[in-house]
Order: C-alpha cells, then structure tokens, then sequence
C-alpha cells in the first residue's frame, strides 16, 4: 500500500522524549494514523527471555511489534524509546519506525509518535496471540493456533465485499461523536494538509489561485465583481485543507487494493468553477482529486501530474512535478541526442501509470454521484465535455443553480452528463430515491463501468434518512471492480448535527449491512414528477446508453 501523501514527519519542536505524567484516566485513541504503516510480526511462538535486551532488565518491559525485541520503559531506562529512534532513522518508507510496542504486564499498546495507549482491530490478533502465550488458554486449539500458525491467518482477510476504509475527518464535532464509538477502529485515518499551488492551478486559474491564496495570507475578504465568495477568518485556510485531504485520500483510494474512503471535510467546493468560486465553493476539491488520478486520454500520454526522467533501464517516477523541475526535464530532453529517444517512443496503447508493486495508480472512467441539495455546476463545467468522467445530480428543478434534463454533456462528452431535476424534491422520499437508482443510475453504471464512483452527501435532502443514505451507499458499495468514495459537499452549515448520517454510512463502507431490504419501500407510492422525469430522462439518452433503449 502506498500512503507516501499522509505519512508522518516529525516536526523539529516534536517532544519526543517527554516524561510527563499527569495520571488520571487512561482513554486509549481509535484515531492513531501510524497502525497502517507498521508492519507488524508475522509469527510468534514464545516470548522469552522476558528481559531487556539492553540492560537485562526484568522489570516494566515491552516487546515491539515490529520485530519482537523486549525493551524496558521509560520507568526504567528508557530502552523501548530509543529503539523506537533507532529504528525511525532508518526507516525510509514511511517515516514511523517501530512505534507500536505492548506492555508485558497488562497488554496495552503504546504508539510513540502519538504519545498514547492504542486502540485499533487491526492489532486485535496479535494481542490475542499474545496473551494465549503470556497467559495460557484452556482452549487447547487455541494455543495450538497461536504457537503453530503464523499471524496473517488470525487476522481476518479483506474482500471487496467488506474493505478497509481510508477516512479523512477535519469536523471536529464530528471527530469527536466518532470517536464515541468503535467505527474509526476499522478505518485507516489520515493526516490531511493544505493543498499546493502547484495542485491548485492544475485545475483553477492561476490569477484566480494567486488572489485567494493572497487574501489568506493577509486574512482578507475577496473583493471581486464577477464572483461572491462567502467569508469567515478561516474559510479560505478550510478551503484548501479540504482539497488537499480531497486528493490524498483519492489518491490512496486509487493506489490501495480493497479500500475505500470517506471525507468529512468542512469547505464545499462542488459549485466552483475553473476561473472563479461561488458562494460557499472555493476549490473544487472533487475535481482536483478526480483529476489527479484521471488519465488523459486525449493523447497518448498519462495527464502530467508526474514528472518522468529518462533513464537507460526504466522510467522513475516523481510525484507533484514542480514548473522548475519540468524545464529541467525540458531541457533534458533538448540536450539529449535523439537517438536515445527514438528507442523510447510510445506506442499508440494509452500507457499505465504503475507504482512500484505494478498497482495501477490512474484510472480512465470515474463516475461522481452529486445527491447533496444543491447542484453541483462547478463539477458540471469541469467534465461537461469529457467522456472519462460520468457527471450525474439529482437536485431541485427551481434551485438556482439548477440544470435542465436537457444539458447532457458536449462534443466528446455527450452523453456523460445527467440531470434529474425534481419539482418535488421537497416531497421525495426513500421510494423515489429507490427508483431513480433502479430505473437510471444503477443501468448506466453497468454499461459505463467506472473503475472509481465519487458520491457527494451533505446529508440535506428533506425527508432522506440516515437509513436511506446508507442503503444507497451500500448498493454502489457491492459493485465490482470500483473504488468508492463518499465525500462530504453541498451545504455544510449544518453537518455538525449529522453524526447519525455519518455514523450509519461509515458502517456500511466498513462492511455492516444497511439492514435494509430490496422491498423496503415496497408499499410506498412514486411521486408522479419522479415518474415523469424518469422517462424523459431515458428518452434523451437512449441515443447515447444501450440500457435505455
């Protein structure tokens, strides 16, 4: 797995060696980032001697579970901190060395770069394990398990009908009803950051990039008579830890077998253009993520978010190529003999970006579902003209920025855009919600096959429950051969008050079933607008989807 985007530096004011002690109730975290990067042990069959490898110390000792070595606490000397420093020096993957370590006396897990017991399934095996040795078990295959049988068959294998989960969480009202409960025990939680300019302008202008990042420097509000932005002290800095959480969890989503994700983020961004905001929307983080892992296919080159050095064996790549080191790359290829490229000419097959495990890190087809309450026009701009990527909403037919039935995409995208505007968006219900997924979305699904499906929640649609919700996740959950993403857009004022939204879908996303059935609505009735717009909407594509006619 590759997580090179989120993973852990240590800051030069990092207190490492810290030997407060405030006492008091330990509460473990659920939310420690580091478990996913440990490589931990892969058999044990006895733990002895039960001393310190450095000072023979019998007392206050931890076993490391990375490598297995007893080191004694800081109570002691100290030795299990500075193993942990050792090892981190010499850690180039991922920065986090051995950090994850369990006390021999009562079994807590220690994480040193978090300063904090840990609490996470993932380790739920090991520690098993451990103490079936430590302290025996009357269960005899047990401890025949344990002794005989290497760790990866304790852990529980990950299937695509129940993956890990990546989650991003910058709520922090969120945040902290989540950590309530055990569901962020199952997830993958990243660290998020700003995103760059260099990523900024792939997608927006850079005049209008360079006045917004100004205006956040100087905390100042954006003056301008095309475009209204709405402003608070911290909206801007939001806005841009909304999109760079955006891309890196997309992009890890892409990179990662088996995941998906989730993004509790707290600036929207759905409604901005290319050139210029809209209200709430400043970036628009679902663009930017798509974009850095869509392929271009209008050429026979991958979109240039990579820089690639020639070399005589192989091609490496570098990730977030910056305008200076694309002209050295210019002016490699300028003083190279030509020759040397000639024997390196494409093919007219579309390369595939891989990382260094052969995992396809672009995809050619994503699909985004907008079903927040308003619609999403910045998102249809980007893609209106494009045939990689599906644009469909569901939205209000008076809202203002609403689109007709008949806007469906232009020139190579024709087709790729949907519109469902509905004059009873106020009235629908889980049974309109059920058809429209029936009768559209889920046949042009099948016939477009995305290898990546965004869905946009702001959790707002009127008479829409938290059970609904989960139920439409879970039925894009169970579709093979796509990665999934629920990405938090729209209007977010309220999403503090949400958790039960929040809570309901990341149980599906984690593998817990909806708990609710196909004919769960059965006996509701359709609105008749709901009916109506269904077949207009098969009418207008029928033309370009096979499943529509």
């Amino acid at each position: 797995m590759n997580f090179e985007s989120s993973a852990h530096t240590i800051d030069d004011d990092f207190d490492l060696t810290s030997d407060l002690d405030h006492g008091g109730i330990v509460i473990p975290t659920q939310t420690c980032e580091h478990v996913q990067y440990v490589e931990l042990l892969d058999t044990i069959v006895r733990i002895t001697p039960t001393q310190c490898v450095d000072c023979e110390s019998t007392t206050e000792n931890w076993l490391c579970l990375s490598c297995g070595e007893i080191h004694c606490s800081r109570y002691v000397n100290n030795h299990g901190e500075g193993h942990w420093l050792f090892t981190l020096l010499t850690d180039e993957k991922y920065n986090v060395g051995h950090c994850l370590t369990i006390s021999l006396q009562d079994l807590s897990v220690w994480c040193y770069p978090c300063k904090s017991y840990v609490k996470n399934v993932r380790l739920n095996p090991l520690i098993k394990c451990i103490e079936s040795i430590k302290f025996g078990s009357s269960n005899d295959s047990l401890n025949q398990s344990c002794d005989c049988e290497t760790l990866d068959n304790l852990i529980p294998t990950i299937d695509n009908h129940n993956p890990s989960t990546i989650i991003a969480i910058q709520e922090a009202t969120l945040l902290k009803e989540l950590t309530k409960t055990d569901l962020l025990s199952f997830c993958y939680t990243m660290k998020f950051r700003s995103a760059s300019i260099d990523e900024l302008v792939r997608l927006h202008s850079s005049d209008y990039v360079n006045m917004i990042v100004s205006a956040e420097k100087v905390h100042s509000k954006i003056s301008n008579k095309r475009f209204h932005i709405s402003w608070f002290d911290t909206a801007l800095s939001n806005a841009r830890l909304s999109a760079g959480m955006t891309i890196d969890l997309i992009q890890n989503v892409v990179n990662t077998d088996h995941i998906n994700g989730f993004i509790l983020s707290t600036s929207p961004g759905h409604r901005a253009l290319k050139d210029h905001g809209n209200g709430t929307s400043i970036y628009n983080n679902i663009a930017l993520g798509v974009n850095s892992v869509l392929m271009d296919k209008s050429t026979n080159n991958p979109r240039k978010s990579s820089l690639a050095l020639i070399d005589s064996n192989k091609h490496v790549h570098m990730e977030g190529a910056t305008p200076i080191e694309d002209a050295i790359c210019h002016m490699i290829n300028v003083l190279t003999p030509s020759s040397m490229f000639e024997q390196k000419q494409p093919t007219a097959k579309i390369p595939v970006v891989t990382d260094n495990n052969n995992n396809k890190i672009q995809v050619e087809r994503v699909f985004i579902v907008d079903l927040t309450c308003e619609h999403g026009s910045g998102i249809q701009s980007v893609y209106y003209e494009s045939n990689q990527v599906f644009y469909l909403s569901i939205h209000k037919e008076e809202h203002q920025h609403r689109s007709s039935y008949h806007e469906c995409g232009k020139n190579q995208g024709i087709g790729y855009t949907m519109n469902i505007p509905l004059a009873c968006f106020d009235r629908a219900h889980e049974k309109d919600y059920e058809t429209i997924m029936k009768e559209l979305i889920f046949p042009v699904v099948k016939e477009f096959q995305p290898e990546l499906i965004v869905v946009c929640v702001d959790f707002e649609l009127p008479r829409i429950t938290a059970s609904c919700y989960a139920w439409i996740i879970e039925q894009f959950h169970r579709i093979n051969q796509s990665k999934l993403v629920v990405a938090l857009d729209g209007d977010l004022s309220n999403v503090s008050s949400k958790s039960a939204y929040v809570q309901k879908v990341l149980s599906v996303l984690i593998g817990k079933s909806s708990e609710i059935s196909d004919d769960e609505w059965k006996n509701s009735s359709i609105n008749k607008d709901v009916i109506h717009k269904i077949d207009l909407i098969k009418q207008k594509h029928q033309q370009y989807w096979s499943c529509f006619q």
